[in-house]
């Protein structure tokens, strides 16, 4: 299985292509952004005839994520929330239901240099209730720390891309843009929120392309000296139809001291220490990478050692196919190491990878696989659990 992991790891990493453009979307710096995405995922399987009942297996997810990003301060914010629900075919077979929300949020504050030395304050927040496991109190965990670096969100600097491709394949735009160009338009995109505040939702897109149209009519790239109906609907249809992968690079490091006000056992009032790290990368304007590794585990009457330490790391790798079509990648996994003699190591990974098409941009269909392995001690359920999935999503906003 491991073999097999790093080999398609390692196929993946050399099919990515190297961009031919000048501009690059780790030149784009500037930390002012305003973004928010959610979105709710459906899937649904039933089956009758031949058993004793109609069986079944569906499941709701709804994912939130939000960042809001100046100079000195950053502020995120995400939430998922899962329910499966699932009957058997046999006579005896009951209902099951489970429901998993989870939620942290995180500000900093920079103390010097916009992407240098910052302090943070995080708190993590989840509750469940899941079938078989009598685990279900309330979870809170508040952080206080520090670290350096920052990762910024590119995603004005791809939409700004897409928009001058577009607008050259139709003849609007004459000659090549400079890089300057391409950061002042990109600027003006990422204050979408900006405009929306100012001039209302209904009145605020006439005022945003009018600057975008500026910006190019200053840069004298115009062939007709100015957008024209057919450049607005185009660039209308980027901005608020055509969906982007979220592009961002950096890196990340911090650490803090925890305060568990309760876990999922019931356990509460214990100190613990965090650290985690961050990297993000895109590759092209197609490719985007992002590894997240975190460390926590408690510390028994200030002590440490007493307490398990848990690891884990998510790597992900996205390719934009086309405007509609985007290849999801991943790979989780996450050790929990015992400290107590009776106790085994727990080893959970998790492969994964999926397409998602863009029906419209509030509809998109997803499909995919995923396999899944669980070792701890003796466990006999070893093996790998391979699932094939589909699901149609709705985004919110």
């Amino acid at each position: 299985m491991k073999k097999k992991v790093i080999s398609l790891l390692i196929g993946i990493l050399m099919i990515i292509p190297v961009s031919a453009m000048a501009i690059e979307l780790t030149d784009y710096i500037d930390p002012d952004l305003q973004y928010q995405d959610a979105e709710l995922a459906a899937s649904f399987y039933l089956k009758d005839g031949n058993q004793d009942q109609a069986n079944y297996q569906g499941a709701f997810r709804l994912d939130y994520d939000m960042e809001y990003s100046t100079l000195p301060f950053k502020w995120e914010a995400y939430a998922t929330g899962k329910t499966d629900f699932s009957r058997g075919g046999n006579e005896e077979d009951s209902s099951d239901k489970n429901i998993d929300v989870f939620a942290w949020t995180q500000a900093r504050k920079y103390l010097d240099d916009y992407k240098g030395l910052f302090g943070f304050g995080r708190l993590d927040l989840g509750i469940r209730d899941l079938e078989g496991n009598d685990d279900d109190d309330p979870y809170a965990k508040i952080t206080a720390g520090a670290g350096y670096g920052r990762i910024i969100t590119a995603t004005p600097l791809m939409k700004t891309v897409r928009c001058v491709e577009d607008l050259k394949k139709y003849g609007i735009i004459s000659s090549e843009i400079s890089d300057d160009t391409y950061m002042k338009i990109a600027s003006i995109i990422a204050k979408e929120n900006e405009y929306k505040s100012k001039y209302s939702l209904i009145e605020y897109e006439k005022y945003w392309y009018e600057d975008i149209e500026k910006a190019f009519k200053e840069a004298g790239v115009l062939q007709n000296d100015y957008l024209g109906a057919m450049g607005i609907i185009r660039i209308q249809d980027i901005l608020t139809d055509e969906p982007v992968v979220r592009r961002k690079h950096g890196w990340e490091v911090g650490a803090g001291i925890d305060y568990l006000i309760s876990d999922y056992a019931g356990n509460e009032g214990d100190p613990g220490l965090s650290a985690y790290f961050e990297y993000a990368k895109p590759f092209g304007f197609k490719w985007q990478f992002v590894d997240r590794a975190e460390y926590s585990t408690l510390l028994v009457d200030w002590e440490f050692g007493d307490a398990s330490h848990n690891l884990s790391n998510r790597a992900a790798l996205d390719y934009e196919m086309t405007d509609n079509i985007d290849w999801e990648n991943w790979f989780d996994f996450k050790i929990t190491i015992a400290t107590e003699d009776d106790v085994d190591d727990a080893y959970r990974t998790q492969l994964g990878t999926a397409f998602r098409y863009y029906i419209s941009n509030t509809i998109n269909a997803r499909t995919g696989l995923t396999f899944d392995h669980f070792d701890q001690g003796d466990n006999e359920d070893d093996e790998v659990d391979t699932r094939f999935f589909f699901e149609i999503i709705y985004t919110i906003f």
